[in-house]
C-alpha cells in the first residue's frame, strides 16, 4: 500500500535498510496473503511464520549482547527486543492458524497479521537505531581521543616527548580514519558522506604536514613562519573534527565547538580570528548560483497555481536578486573574459525583463480576480525558465572556460620549484618576486574553484568544491610561509623536508580542482544516475572490534523458508 515505505522515512544509514528490507518482503507477503488459503499454501505460510520467527529470536540475541556491554541503552534496548520477540511470535501462531476451506475466518486474521507486522518492524528498526547509536559512540570517542593527542602534541617541550606523542596520536588517527571510513561508505545521504570524505581528506593530508611543522617549530622555536605553519594545520585538523562530529550526529553542532581551540595558544586563534571565524551553521550552507537558479524556477513553477499573488511576487523578486548577486562571483573575476562578462550581464537583464512582464501579468490577473491560469501567464512562465536556463548554461560555459584556460597555461611544478630554490639560496629579493607571482597564481585556483562550486549541480559535488575552495585559500598562504622558513634556515634539512610536504598538499588540491572540472563538465552532459549500490555494513559487530565482549557472529534478518 501507500505506507509501505513508511518504516525506512527515517533511516540514513545503508545497513539498518538492507538488515530491515527482506524482513518487509516477507511480511508483506504475510500481510497480502489470500484469506481463503489451499492447505499447500498453509502449510508454506506455517513455514514462512517459523523462519520469520526463528530470525527475529537470532537477531534480538545479538540485540540483548550489545546492551550487555552498552548501560545507556540498556533498558531501551531490553524493551525494543522483547517487543520484537512477542511480535515475531505472534506472527508465527497467526500463520500456522489452519483455516477450514469454506470458511471466512480470515479477515480477523489478516488484521491481527497487520498489526503484529507493524510492531514488528517498529521493534527491529528500533533496536538497530539503538545499536548504531553504539557505533556514533565509539566514533566520537576515537574523534575525542584524537583531540587530546593534538592538545598534548601542541604543547610537547621537546623532541623526546614530541615522539613519544606523535606515536600516540598516529595510533589513534588509525582508528579514526577506519571508523570514519566505515560510516562515510554506509550513510545514504550524498551530502553527508562527501563532507565526511572531506573531513577524512583533510585529517589524513594535515598528519604529514603536522608531523614536519611541529619539527620544524621544535628545530626553529624562534621561527615565526614556522610556527604559523603548525598552528594552521593544528586548526584545520579541528575544523575537520568539528565537521565529523557534525555529519555523525546528522547536523547537531557540536557542544562547546565554538571553543574547539580553547586549548591552542591564543596566538594561534587570534591568527585563526583574522583568516575569517569558522561558523559551524556554515558547514550544510551551499550559497551557489545554482541552488538559488533552481531556488527561482520552481517559484516560477509555483506560479500557475499562485497565479503571481501579491507575496509570491515578492519571493520571485527576491529570488531573481540573489541568482544576480551570485553571478557577480563570475563578472568580478578579472579572469572573466570580456565576452564572457558581457553574455552574463546580459542575460541576467532579459531574466529581469521577463520576471517583469510575469509579474505585470500577475498584477493583471489579481485585478480582474482570476481564479485560473491563462495563455498569457503559460507564455510569460515558459519565457522566464528559458532565460534562466540559459543564464545557467553561460555560467556552466564560463565556469568550465576558465578551468580549462587554467590547466592550459598552468605551470605549476616550475613556479613552485623557482619558489624552494630562491629560498634554498638565501635569495631573499627572487624568493619575494616568485611569491607574488604564486600569489597571484594560487588566487586563479582558488577563484576556478569557487565558479567550479557555484555551478555545480549535486549537493556531493558542491560540498567537495566548497571544501576544496577552503583548502585553497588556507595553504597557498603557508607555502609561502615554508619557503621563509627555509630561507631563514637554508641547512637546515628539517625546513627543506617540511616545504615539500607543503607543496605536495598544494599540487594534491590542484589536482582536486582538475577532478572537480571534469566531473562538473560530466554532469553537465550526462543524464542523472541511480541510487547508489554499494554493499558496506558498519552495525555494530560482536566480539572483538565490536561493542560486545561475547563472541557472537554478525547476525543478519535472514528470513528464508527453511527446507
Amino acid at each position: 500500500g501507500g505506507g509501505s515505505d513508511a518504516w525506512d522515512q527515517d533511516i540514513k544509514i545503508k545497513s539498518i535498510e538492507r538488515t530491515i528490507a527482506p524482513l518487509v518482503q516477507q511480511i508483506s507477503t504475510l500481510v497480502s496473503a489470500k484469506d481463503k488459503a489451499l492447505r499447500s499454501e498453509q502449510a508454506v505460510r506455517a513455514r514462512v511464520g517459523q523462519a520469520v520467527n526463528l530470525a527475529v529470536e537470532r537477531f534480538v540475541s545479538v540485540g540483548e549482547a550489545i546492551a550487555d556491554d552498552n548501560i545507556e541503552i540498556k533498558l531501551d534496548m531490553y524493551d525494543a527486543c522483547r517487543s520484537a520477540r512477542a511480535a515475531g511470535t505472534t506472527i508465527e501462531q497467526l500463520c500456522d492458524v489452519r483455516i477450514e476451506e469454506g470458511t471466512e475466518a480470515g479477515g480477523s486474521d489478516r488484521g491481527a497479521m497487520a498489526r503484529a507486522a507493524k510492531v514488528l518492524l517498529a521493534s527491529v528498526t528500533r533496536v538497530l537505531l539503538l545499536a548504531d547509536t553504539v557505533v556514533v559512540k565509539q566514533l566520537l570517542s576515537a574523534k575525542d581521543r584524537v583531540s587530546i593527542s593534538l592538545n598534548r602534541l601542541e604543547n610537547v617541550a621537546n623532541f623526546t616527548e614530541f615522539v613519544k606523542a606523535f606515536s600516540q596520536f598516529g595510533t589513534e588517527m588509525v582508528e579514526l580514519a577506519h571508523l570514519t571510513g566505515d560510516r562515510q561508505n554506509d550513510m545514504k545521504d550524498d551530502k553527508r558522506r562527501a563532507q565526511m570524505a572531506s573531513a577524512r581528506m583533510v585529517l589524513e593530508r594535515s598528519t604529514m604536514m603536522l608531523l614536519t611543522a611541529s619539527k620544524a617549530c621544535l628545530r626553529h622555536p624562534e621561527c615565526e613562519t614556522a610556527r604559523e605553519n603548525r598552528d594552521t594545520v593544528f586548526l584545520q585538523m579541528r575544523r575537520a573534527m568539528d565537521l565529523v562530529h557534525f555529519v555523525v550526529k546528522d547536523g547537531v553542532i557540536p557542544e562547546l565547538a565554538a571553543m574547539a581551540s580553547s586549548s591552542s595558544s591564543s596566538e594561534c586563534r587570534r591568527k585563526g580570528a583574522r583568516r575569517g571565524s569558522w561558523r559551524l551553521e556554515e558547514f550544510d550552507r551551499c550559497a551557489t548560483v545554482h541552488n538559488a537558479v533552481k531556488k527561482f524556477e520552481d517559484l516560477v513553477e509555483t506560479t500557475r497555481m499562485t497565479l503571481v499573488g501579491p507575496s509570491c511576487r515578492e519571493r520571485l523578486s527576491s529570488g531573481l536578486e540573489a541568482v544576480v548577486e551570485r553571478t557577480q562571483d563570475f563578472t568580478d573575476s578579472a579572469y572573466t573574459s570580456h565576452e564572457h562578462r558581457e553574455k552574463i550581464l546580459l542575460l541576467c537583464d532579459r531574466a529581469k525583463l521577463e520576471l517583469n512582464q510575469l509579474l505585470r501579468i500577475g498584477v493583471g490577473l489579481d485585478q480582474a480576480g482570476s481564479t485560473s491560469p491563462n495563455e498569457d501567464l503559460e507564455a510569460s512562465i515558459e519565457q522566464t525558465l528559458r532565460a534562466t536556463a540559459d543564464l545557467k548554461q553561460q555560467l556552466r560555459d564560463t565556469a568550465l572556460d576558465h578551468a580549462d584556460e587554467l590547466f592550459k597555461t598552468m605551470d605549476e611544478g616550475e613556479l613552485l620549484n623557482r619558489l624552494k630554490n630562491a629560498s634554498l639560496a638565501g635569495d631573499h629579493a627572487r624568493l619575494e618576486e616568485y611569491a607574488d607571482k604564486f600569489a597571484e597564481h594560487a588566487e586563479h585556483v582558488q577563484e576556478v574553484c569557487r565558479l567550479l562550486y557555484h555551478v555545480a549541480s549535486t549537493e556531493a559535488l558542491q560540498v567537495t568544491a566548497k571544501n576544496t575552495d577552503a583548502c585553497l585559500k588556507v595553504y597557498g598562504s603557508q607555502v609561502v610561509s615554508a619557503c621563509r622558513t627555509l630561507i631563514t634556515h637554508p641547512v637546515s634539512k628539517i625546513a627543506k623536508e617540511n616545504l615539500e610536504v607543503f607543496t605536495e598538499v598544494w599540487q594534491s588540491l590542484v589536482n582536486d580542482v582538475a577532478s572537480l572540472s571534469r566531473e562538473a563538465s560530466q554532469l553537465c552532459r550526462a543524464p542523472p544516475q541511480g541510487p547508489d549500490r554499494s554493499v558496506y555494513m558498519s552495525l555494530p559487530r560482536p566480539g572483538r572490534h565490536g561493542t560486545t565482549s561475547k563472541p557472537l557472529k554478525p547476525m543478519k534478518l535472514d528470513t528464508e523458508v527453511p527446507d
